[in-house]
């Protein structure tokens, strides 16, 4: 395990999420690799979104808020990193967007957790996790 250069955590605020921060750090440290923080706020169509009055300024705005609240809480438990981790804010359908990010990456280690979603959520549209791990060659770690 000891070939991957970044650890990228997916976080979202969840509990799972933050035990998925705190097992990627331990790695991380341990592999002397870089973490990343990597949110993604579920963006809808910009149909949808236009017929809510939602400008483009106004997605940013809650991307960038939302993933500022899920980054500082981890920041908060993992204070006494150096370096800091690096933070990346998505937009878009969350597995999708992990994916691309990836890009079937072999020297990463994606950590997340299981669960971010209520349990409906999950049997409604599946969940995040699962979709990831269907669709990559890039090692993921699934906390629960």
């Amino acid at each position: 395990m000891s070939g991957f250069r970044k650890i990228i955590v997916a976080v979202d605020g969840s509990s799972t999420a933050m035990q998925a921060a705190r097992i990627g750090a331990r790695l991380a440290d341990g592999m002397q690799a870089e973490l990343v923080l990597l949110h993604c706020f579920p963006m809808m169509s910009s149909d949808i979104a236009g017929a809510l009055g939602m400008s483009t300024e106004d997605i940013t705005h809650a991307r960038d808020s939302a993933a500022r609240r899920a980054f500082d809480q981890v920041l908060n438990e993992l204070s006494d990193r150096d370096p800091a981790p690096t933070e990346v804010a998505l937009i878009g359908d969350v597995a999708e967007e992990i994916l691309k990010y990836l890009d079937n990456a072999r020297d990463v280690l994606l950590v997340m957790g299981r669960r971010g979603q209520t349990r409906m959520g999950a049997l409604l549209l599946g969940s995040v996790s699962d979709k990831v791990l269907r669709h990559t060659r890039t090692p993921v770690t699934v906390v629960s």
